[in-house]
Order: structure tokens, then sequence, then C-alpha cells
């Protein structure tokens, strides 16, 4: 007893260390928002309980011909597939409102819904139309959503809580919204925190400080709600504490697993094999606990007098059937209603065994040729087409399908990607213009427009002045005038040094003078006169070079020079003509007017006596004399030289006079700009007003040059043209960049519609091959979006294309009437061996069942839910199938208390996640520390502690009938009789089967099955165990052939 209560301890700790708090609805593993209904369903907000909320007809496979309606076809072929989906699975699924999102400011995130009423999606056999149906009541969460959050007391909503299960709150109705109102009204009442709700279906994006409350719709999928499970262990551990109290066998079976029988396990878990356990157990007259995921499924696959021995969520309808039953029920009819249904079941099953042969016979003599590679015997060709199915299924057949795919296989994937890629957008690319981004400017011409109109339109704002304003105003001819006379007068200005600002200028250079007075048109004529000894200037250097070296020295005193050369000149041309020197009176006219050249002056120390040192002297006197005349010149026009030698002075006038040259050069255009200017009432008249001038121009040219600019773009623009109706969205994009001055946007535009036209390409591409393989097959090209890769295209259209040929090709009239008579008589003997079945199962149970205490045979519910349905009343059944792993672990031991045996269906699951908060292991026994731990999957628990049994440990095998004798066929399997069904491996079992298939042929599959487990002979506590996977067997072997 002591071991048992640590074992319950530990388990109850372990489901309150499992059953975790998920706050965030994201959590889950499926969450499908109402707000995303297509508009073609409707949801009826006022669907009570039992009532359908909303329903989505079938949607066909192959999408509509008009591309606008494809978005709401997708749609709906999605929430169809979803809910479908559900239906098939059989998971918890709730209508939850009322989503709540919060960042407490100490705690984690809350983003769930308050409001939760269970669904039940249920597919309608006849139209195949799936509706979503209300079921159970509603319920608040705020307790498990905020237990422990500061400013949130369970106390103030209590009222709230009352309302909700007083009906309040269900589904959609109005009511839901008062709910929520209140809530918000009382949850946070007398603290600084206040809920806001909104009427709002759309979820909101993450939890934000204030609480927020919105109506957010939304079909949960959840996973089984293990809540009460720790209250449940509670209720077994006090069950234990009461006087006299004992250990229930399957408990005291897990803590000394060798004091009784063992578990049983089916490894093979199909739709049939629970239902088939459940049946064999009632037929013997068991009490029965399933825990199956799927219990409505499981239900419905019973056989209608098993199934109302069954119940699912209410008992009171078993009881009462039960009840009326026993009162009318007489044994002796009811056994030979029993023999009867035997009679006429063993007459069915030999009726059907003499049709298969029949038609056996019948399908070998006809021949068909359906395509290449397919032609043979029909049904020869039928069992291979079968056999392929699985491999190529996913290519449907059609009738009138052609014989050779439209596309290769390479197509085929690529249409495959190219649909797995489509987007709204992409779609649209087809119905748009095709525009080619080569056609278009560059993206480097559009920005080098941009840029430059920005930085002329920067520098001409930047050096704006009054006079650059007055000149904008000019026309461009009357600009370009003025520039090109600026152009030559700035030219020459340089070329004399005197390129910057006339501050800088040296006021004594004859340039700066000349180009001054120029400016202000003051002594033209003198200035004209000093121009005209420019030669004069020219000449006196090219002479001074000509007597370079000299040394020359003139008569002391003041001399008048144009005497002393005349008087050189003459007595040179006297020497010259072959007179001489003489003294005295005899000295000639020439020598007497010479005479103080002859004795003041020399020439390198020597008097001037011969013609070449007179011409020296001539020659020196002439300089003197220009540098006189051109002083003279010069001082009328307001320069002055320095006093130097005539050496020097000859220097300084000639270079004055290049100087002036270049000044004079330029002079119509500076008359030109000035009389222009004054033209339009601006006078320049000196450097400083020609340097503004100078700038203020510069500033004009500017604006002509960003007006130029701009003049380029908008032609630009122009080019462009009007844009077409359906053009691409991104060509509007560029044409906004231009107008909007945006480089950076025009570059992506064009980036962009060089993308354009590659996704027009791809669509065009994806639409020309569905077009091409729609055309022959609608359905396919349908579920080539989403679906499975491609693969063995030729092969699968060859199996598709043969089996819709097969479909359409007439059978024979013998043929058709054996299928006929075969499918009746097979329907008949479902019927009486399901019908034996219940009548056996009605015997067993009225047999035993007590009016004073009346019990349900069987129960059929999720694991998770048998704590709330069945008593803590231990061994209350004989057996508890667990049908599939449902994720449990350990927790889930719970299910050896209320039956002394177990009977697991399927393979184990893989190790579970460990919880959260650490579960004290020390209330284990020591031999079960090891094993029962927090991540160890039930079934690895239960196999591992339960040891199957082995050959003949039972007792001996009981003596086979003697008629008939089983048969024993050839083979490689040794069959050893008495032997354990779990020695026996799968392969070994179906190989049995086809040997006795193929020793006795035309054995129904009851037939084949009794006869297999006759040569078995295995121990007859495993009865039901083979029977179960010996009709594995035998499917699988009826599959392979």
């Amino acid at each position: 007893m002591h071991e048992a209560i640590g074992v319950l301890r530990y388990l109850r700790e372990l489901a309150r260390a499992r059953r975790g708090v998920a706050r965030d609805v994201d959590a889950y593993g499926q969450v499908h928002w109402l707000a995303e209904l297509p508009g073609d369903v409707y949801v009826e907000p006022e669907a009570g309980p039992g009532d359908v909320l909303f329903s989505v007809p079938v949607i066909p496979l192959a999408p509509p011909a008009v591309i606008e309606e494809f978005d709401g076809w997708l749609a709906m072929r999605h929430w169809y597939r979803t809910l479908r989906d559900l239906a098939s699975q059989g998971q918890e699924v709730v209508l939850a409102t009322g989503l709540l999102t919060w960042q407490p400011g100490e705690g984690p995130a809350v983003r769930d819904h308050l409001l939760t009423t269970p669904v039940r999606i249920v597919v309608d056999e006849r139209t195949e139309r799936v509706d979503v149906v209300l079921a159970g009541h509603t319920s608040l969460r705020d307790r498990e959503l905020l237990g422990g959050v500061s400013g949130f007391r369970p106390a103030r909503t209590d009222w709230v809580w009352d309302a909700v299960q007083a009906g309040q709150g269900f589904g959609l109705r109005a009511s839901v919204s008062d709910v929520l109102r209140k809530w918000c009204t009382v949850a946070f009442a007398g603290s600084d925190v206040a809920a806001v709700f909104r009427e709002d279906w759309m979820p909101g994006q993450g939890a934000a400080p204030i609480p927020q409350l919105r109506l957010a719709p939304a079909i949960v999928v959840r996973p089984p709600d293990r809540g009460g499970l720790a209250d449940h262990y509670e209720a077994l551990l006090a069950w234990l504490a009461r006087p006299g109290a004992r250990v229930p066998g399957g408990i005291a079976r897990l803590l000394a697993p060798g004091t009784g029988a063992r578990i049983l396990h089916v490894p093979e878990r199909t739709p049939r094999t629970a239902a088939d356990l459940l049946t064999g157990l009632l037929t013997r007259g068991r009490r029965v606990l399933v825990a199956s995921p799927e219990a409505d499924r499981l239900h419905a696959a019973l056989p209608a007098e098993i199934g109302m021995l069954c119940a699912t969520t209410d008992e009171a309808d078993v009881l009462e059937r039960l009840q009326s039953r026993s009162v009318a029920h007489d044994a002796g009819r009811h056994r030979a209603w029993q023999e009867s249904l035997a009679e006429r079941g063993a007459a069915a099953d030999r009726t059907v065994a003499e049709l298969r042969e029949r038609l056996a016979l019948t399908e070998a003599t006809d021949v068909v040729d359906l395509a290449p590679g397919y032609r043979g015997a029909r049904a020869e060709l039928e069992r291979r087409l079968a056999a392929e199915a699985p491999e190529h299924s996913w290519l449907p057949p059609l009738r009138g399908m052609p014989e050779k795919p439209p596309i290769n296989r390479a197509q085929a994937a690529e249409l495959q990607r190219l649909l797995g890629e489509e987007t709204p957008r992409r779609r649209a690319r087809t119905g748009q213009r095709d525009v080619d981004p080569g056609s278009l400017p560059s993206a480097a011409y559009v920005r080098t427009l941009i840029e430059a109109e920005a930085a002329a339109a920067e520098r001409a704002e930047r050096s704006q002045t009054e006079l650059s304003r007055r000149l904008r105003q000019c026309d461009v001819t009357f600009l370009a005038r003025l520039d090109g006379c600026a152009a030559t007068v700035t030219g020459a200005l340089e070329r004399l040094g005197l390129a910057g600002h006339p501050q800088d200028w040296d006021p004594g250079d004859p340039a700066v003078r000349a180009f001054s007075d120029a400016l202000s048109n003051r002594r033209p004529t003198v200035w004209a006169r000093v121009a005209e000894m420019a030669p004069q200037a020219e000449w006196a250097r090219h002479a001074l070079a000509s007597i370079a070296g000299r040394d020359i020295r003139l008569p002391p005193g003041e001399q008048h020079l144009r005497q002393l050369a005349a008087a050189a000149q003459e007595l040179r041309n006297h020497l010259a003509d072959g007179g001489t020197l003489k003294r005295g009176p005899l000295r000639s006219a020439a020598q007497r007017q010479a005479e103080p050249l002859l004795t003041g002056a020399r020439v390198d120390g020597r008097p001037p006596t011969t013609p070449e040192l007179l011409d020296v002297i001539f020659v020196h006197l002439m300089i003197r004399m220009s540098c006189q005349e051109l002083q003279y010149v010069w001082e009328a026009a307001g320069a002055t030289f320095p006093d130097v030698p005539a050496e020097e002075r000859v220097t300084f006038f000639a270079r004055a006079h290049d100087r002036l040259a270049v000044i004079r050069e330029v002079l119509p255009a500076i008359e030109e700009s000035c009389g222009l200017l004054a033209g339009i009432g601006i006078q320049v008249t000196h450097p400083l007003q020609w340097h503004g001038y100078l700038v203020a121009l510069d500033n004009a040219l500017l604006g002509l040059k960003v007006n130029r600019a701009t003049a380029d773009l908008t032609a630009l623009r122009d080019s462009i043209g009007t844009i077409p109706e359906g053009a691409p969205p991104e060509l509007v994009a560029a044409v906004k960049a231009i107008d909007d001055r945006d480089a950076a946007a025009y570059a992506s535009a064009l980036a962009a519609l060089a993308e354009v036209r590659h996704e027009r390409a791809l669509q065009v591409r994806c639409e020309g091959l569905y077009e091409r393989l729609r055309a022959a097959h609608p359905e396919l090209a349908g579920l080539l979006a989403g679906g499975p890769p491609v693969r063995r295209w030729d092969e699968a259209w060859a199996w598709a294309y043969a089996s819709s040929r097969l479909a359409e090709l007439p059978r024979s009239a013998a043929e058709s009437r054996l299928r006929t008579a075969l499918a009746e008589a097979e329907a008949q003997l479902e019927g009486l061996t399901d019908a034996l079945a219940g009548a056996q199962a009605w015997e067993a149970c009225l047999a035993r069942f007590d009016p004073a205490a009346p019990a349900v045979p069987a129960w059929i519910a999720p694991l998770w839910q048998i704590p709330d349905l069945v008593s803590v009343e231990p061994d209350a059944f004989d057996v508890v199938i667990i049908d599939g792993e449902h994720e449990a672990g350990a927790e889930a031991l719970f299910l050896l208390w209320p039956a002394p045996r177990v009977i697991l269906v399927g393979q184990s699951g893989d190790p579970l996640p460990a919880p959260e908060d650490e579960v004290p292991a020390d209330l284990l026994p020591e031999d079960l520390r090891d094993l029962v731990t927090p991540t160890a999957p039930l079934f690895e628990i239960l196999l591992t502690r339960f040891v199957p049994p082995a050959p003949g440990a039972l007792g001996p095998a009981p003596a086979p009938p003697p008629e008939p004798e089983p048969v024993v066929p050839a083979g490689p399997v040794a069959v050893e009789r008495g032997r354990s069904i779990v020695a026996y491996k799968r392969p070994e079992l179906i190989q049995i089967v086809r040997q006795i298939a193929e020793g006795e042929p035309g054995l129904s599959d009851e037939r084949l099955l009794e006869r297999a487990r006759e040569l078995l002979g295995c121990p007859a506590d495993e009865d039901l165990l083979v029977g179960a996977r010996l009709r594995y067997a035998v499917e699988a072997y009826r599959e392979s052939s």
C-alpha cells in the first residue's frame, strides 16, 4: 500500500509539472482567424449548442479559368482542406473569442483568448460539405492566463464566471461582447490597470503595456487538456486512504509485474484494429475502456449492435437500452437467432469463395491492351495497377486524357516550381504592358543631369547679387554676347597676370591704367598715340641690341641730342666719302660741327674717329631721343617710368608696349561689353566694377545652365511619353522619380523594371505550361500547386492513362454479373458477421447486466478525458485498450487503476520533453526510478515493465479440432503449434497466410484468418491479440497480391 501511494503521489506531481500554461495563442499547433474567412462563407453569429457556426462546401480541385477568381478559389480551397484535415484527425478544436494582449510590469506577456467553446468538425457524407458545429459549454480562462499576475484578483470576476457558466458568452452571440466588456470593467478594479475592449475581428500584434481585449474569433486546435489529471490522482489517493481499501490489480502488477497476467501489445495499428479488439472483447462479455484520440470515428466503425453498447460522452442512453432489452430478453430465442446467423454466415462464406473462384477464371481469359507496357489479362493488369498506385496515384486518372503527356518531366517540375513561387504581383504581370528598361535613359545619365541641375542651382543661389538678377532677365542671345566679350577680356587679363581681384593689381602697371581708362573711355587719343609709338619702342629695343656690349660715353654737360646726332651723321658721311680729319684751319665743316663728339665722346675708350664708331654714337643718340619721346607720350597717358640708364628704360618701354598691345587687342570687346551694359542701365567704369560684373555674369550664366539642365530633364521625362494604360507600377515610379529629382529612386525603379520583365517572362512561361497541362488534365494542373515534388512523371502518366482506359473498358456481361453477385455476397457476409458479433455481445452483456448496479459495457473516449468520465472505482473494467500512444508519458499510468489488463495498439512514441518543474523521484520504489521518468513514453514503460508471455507459459495449447485438419503448406516458415503470437515477426505471419492461401485457393478473408489461427494454435489468452495480428497479415497479403 505504501509503495502504491508513493507511485500515485509521484504521478500527481508529474501531472502538475506537465500542466504548463500557454499564454500565447501562437504556441498552439493551428490558429485559423475567422477574419480571414473568404467572403463567400457566412458565419451564423446566433448559432447555439449543436448548431452550425459556418460551413465550407466541397471545392473543386481544378482552379477556375478566370484569373480574377483564382485568389478566392485558393482561399476557399485552403479552408476546406484545413477543416477536412481537422475532421479526420479528431483533435480538440475550440472556437476562441476575446483575445487579451498585455505585457504586465512583471511576469510573461499574455496574448490568448479568454473564452473558448468546443466545436466539432463534421463532414457531410452525401455532399462532402464541412460543417463547424458548436458543442459543449463555454469556458472563461482568465484564472488560467492571469493567475499570479499583479493587479488581477480572480474574486473580482466571480460573477462574470457565473454568467458564463449560466450560458452567456456562448459562441459568437451578442452576449460575448457584453461578457468581455463586463470583464474589462471588473477585472482590474481598484488597481492602476485599466483594460480596453474593441469589437474587432482582426487579431492584435504584440503585447501592449495596457490590457487590450478584442473579439478576434478564431478556430484553435488545442493540445489535450490535462488540467484535471492532478485532481484525479488526488481522488485516487483519497480512495486508497479509505478503510479497507486495496491496491487495484493494475497498480499492483506495476509494483510486482510477475504476480498476474501480462500486457498485450498489437504493434500494427490500422483503422480496424481497435474496433476488432473491442468487438471481440464484448462478445466475450468483457467490460472495456478504450482510450482513443478518435473516439467518434472508432465508434462509427463498430457494427451497429456493438456501437449501441458503447458510450462516448454520456452513458444514459446505453444504460437505458440495456435496461429495456434485459426486460424483454429471451435467452432461448436469442441463442436460436445466433445459430441461425452462424449458419447463414457459413453459407454466405461458401458463396463468396465460390464466386471469387469463378471470377478469377473469367478474368484470366480477358486480355486487354491499355497502353505501351500495359498489355495482358485484365485481372493481372488490375492487380498491377493497384500495386503501382501508392507510387503513381499522385497523378489521378482522368477519362479522355491523352496517351502522352503534353509536357515532359523537366517542364512539369518547372511548372510546379513556377506555381509554387507564384504571387499575386507576378500573376498580374501578363496583364501589364511589356516595358524594356533598355529603352529608358540609363540611371547614370539621369543621375548626372539631376546632380548637374542641383549643383548649378546651388552655386547660382549662393553667388546671386542684384546685378546678377538684372542680367538673368536678359535674353539668351544678349548674355551670350556678353559672355563672349567677357571671355575675350578675361583671357587677355589672364595673359597679363591680372586674373585675380583688382585690389591685388599694381596701380602703376601701364596695362592696369590702360584697362581702367578703356573701361571709362578716358584719354582715348592719348592711348592711341601711345599705341602708335609701339614701333619706335620696338626699334629702340633692336637698336640697343645692335650696340650691346659697347662702352659709350657722351660729352659731359647738357647736350642737344638731335644736333649731336646730326653732327655724328655728317662726319660719318664725310669720312665715308674719303674725307679725313685735320687740324687747325684745315678742318672741314663736318669736323668742326662734330668737334664736341670728337673731344668729349668715347666708344670703348676711343674717340669716334671712324665711320663705325660714329655709327655707334649715332645709334646711341637716336635711342636716347626715342626714350625721350616715349617718356613724353606715356606721361601724357599718366604712366611714369623710373629714371634709369637708357638700356633699362628701353626694356621698360618695350614691355609696357607689349602689355598695352594686349589691352588694345581686346579694346573692341571692352567697348562692346560696356556699350551693351550701358544699354540696360549698367555702368562699368572701373576694374572693381568689371570684377563685380563678371561675378554677376557667371551667376546669370549658371541660371542658364540650371534652365538647360531642367530642360534636359524635362525632355528626358517627355521622351518616356505618356504612361500608357496597363503600364507596370515600376514605370510610374521611374517617371515620378525624375519629377522628384530622386536619382536613387530612378535607379531602383529601373532595376525593378528589369525584374518586372523577368517576372513577366516567368509568368508567361508558367501560364503557357499550365494551359497546356490544363487542356489535357485540369485536375492535375490544380494539384501541382503546393503538391509533392513531381517524381517519375512519364511512368505516372502512363499508369494514369492505363487506369483511365481500364475504367473505360466495358467488362464482359458474365464478369459484370459475377462482380455484382460477389459484391452483394460480400456485403451480406459482412452484415451477417457483424450481426452475429452483435448478438453474441448482447447475450454476453445481458448475462452480466445487474439492474441494481447497471454499468456500461464499454467506454470510448480520448485518453485525457477519461478522468472526467469514469468513476474512481478500481477494477471497474476488465480491459483497457490504449489505441495509439497519445503523446502520453508516465502521468497516464492512471489507466492501470480501472482495469487489471491493458492492450496496447501501435508503436511507442518518442521521448517526451522534460517538464519545467522537477519531480521528486524518491516517491517511487527504487526499481521504478530508472523506468518511470518524466521523459519516458507510456508504451515504453509498460512494455519494459511487463514482459511478453513466453511460449507455453500459460499452459498446454488446446487440442486442434478434428475436422477439418489444418493445411500446412510447404514453405520457408516453420510453424510451432502453441508458440506465442508475439514470437512471430510480421513478415513471417504474412508468409504463413500466403502459404495457406496458395494451398487452398478461393478462401475468404475470414476463412483464411480462421485457418491461420488453427494452424498456429497460440495460447488461449492471446485470442484477441492473435486475431488482430492475423487480420493485419491477411490485409497485407491481399494488398501485395
